[in-house]
């Protein structure tokens, strides 16, 4: 099994504070941001707000209290908030863990934006498939993932997120083909590269595996994921030894951290007692 990484690099609606880019009323492109204050009753004021303001304001509140974000999200759209409204109660939902309901309402909104461009349909298409994809619908998730991919194919985000759709499904070398391509459009993309390493291993071609993992580490020395990858492939092949030195290692960065969980477990069934 591939393991999503937890590296920042890896964007998605569950980890990421940020929102792609939306079009919104008159053109305008949104974004989150994490540190807008507090907006509890914000949704009294939302119609009388300039439209970025309440689009920020909303989705921080949906963010940090879904519940009220939602019926924040709908009053400002029963008030004619528009596609920005729309956003923010998919993003509410996702919150609320209606991971179907959000997927289906953030590809109705991609549909249904007449002035966006098609890298601002592929943004919420592209959003919509990292929701089917967390809710664990790989084909649906594959298929969105690709119509984004048909409107923005510069993204190495979506690349990546349909690759990780692929290798969930066992389908190891077209998940390979795609994180290369993201690769091709960033060649820094830890993520892509533990994907990768992680693809070539249960691929059993270790070799190309470490180059990932090489690379990875050339950019990030102390990744977690990319040493709990490291360890896998060690174990694969036999060097134990190295693979409990490479998971001790992880522990010992990144307590409490998933790739330590993951990593405590792996020396678990390695019959290595772990405090």
């Amino acid at each position: 099994m591939l393991r999503r990484p937890s590296s920042p690099a890896a964007k998605s609606l569950a980890t990421s504070g940020m929102i792609s880019a939306l079009c919104v009323a008159g053109g305008l492109a949104v974004a989150m941001l994490i540190t807008t204050p507090d907006t509890a009753h914000a949704q009294d004021r939302y119609a009388e707000m300039p439209t970025g303001q309440a689009y920020q304001s909303c989705l921080t509140t949906a963010r940090r209290d879904p519940d009220a974000g939602f019926e924040a999200a709908i009053a400002w759209r029963d008030e004619g908030g528009g596609p920005p409204a729309l956003h923010c109660v998919a993003l509410a939902l996702f919150g609320l863990g209606q991971f179907s309901e959000a997927a289906t309402r953030l590809e109705a909104l991609a549909a249904d934006m007449p002035t966006a461009t098609t890298r601002e349909q592929s943004a919420i298409l592209g959003q919509a498939g990292s929701v089917w994809l967390h809710a664990g619908d790989l084909s649906r998730a594959h298929t969105v993932l690709s119509q984004a991919l048909e409107f923005d194919p510069t993204d190495p985000e979506l690349w990546i997120d349909r690759g990780d759709a692929l290798a969930r499904g066992g389908e190891y070398w077209d998940a390979v083909d795609d994180f290369s391509a993201a690769l091709d459009r960033d060649h820094k993309r830890l993520d892509a590269l533990i994907f990768r390493a992680a693809a070539y291993r249960l691929l059993l071609i270790p070799d190309l595996a470490r180059d990932d993992i090489a690379r990875a580490l050339v950019i990030d020395p102390d990744n977690p994921d990319a040493l709990m990858e490291l360890g896998a492939v060690q174990a694969g092949v036999g060097e134990f030894d190295a693979a409990r030195a490479t998971w001790l290692r992880v522990l010992s960065i990144a307590p409490g951290s998933s790739p330590a969980a993951a990593a405590r477990e792996a020396l678990q069934q390695m019959d290595v007692k772990v405090e």
